[in-house]
């Protein structure tokens, strides 16, 4: 189950990541319209309600776009931290041996 902390940290990258999807949805917005683009392609636009479908998809996948990104960056963050932790312990392990022989010989 997810403690309060991880909650909060969820939902405050989730606010802060969809807060960013609709900037970029602006810009991308600030260039190209949908109804011009719907022409072009012969698409069936049926009034208003087209563009805020458009609007809400694009929104939609930039939205998952980042929170991809940024999930897939934490889980390989992650894993990097994993491997160097064994990496450590693997070299603390081969110098306590060979501390340990030389204590042996001596």
């Amino acid at each position: 189950m997810l403690s309060l902390l991880k909650c909060k940290c969820l939902i405050g990258y989730l606010w802060t990541s969809a807060i960013i999807a609709g900037l970029l949805t602006i810009i991308f917005f600030t260039f190209i319209d949908p109804i011009n683009v719907a022409k072009l392609l012969e698409l069936d636009r049926e009034g208003a309600m087209f563009e805020v479908k458009v609007y809400a998809s694009i929104f939609t996948f930039i939205w998952f776009t980042l929170n991809a990104s940024t999930y897939l960056s934490h889980y390989f963050g992650q894993l990097l931290r994993l491997l160097e932790q064994e990496e450590q312990q693997k070299i603390e392990r081969e110098s306590k041996s060979v501390s340990d022989t030389h204590l042996e010989a001596g």
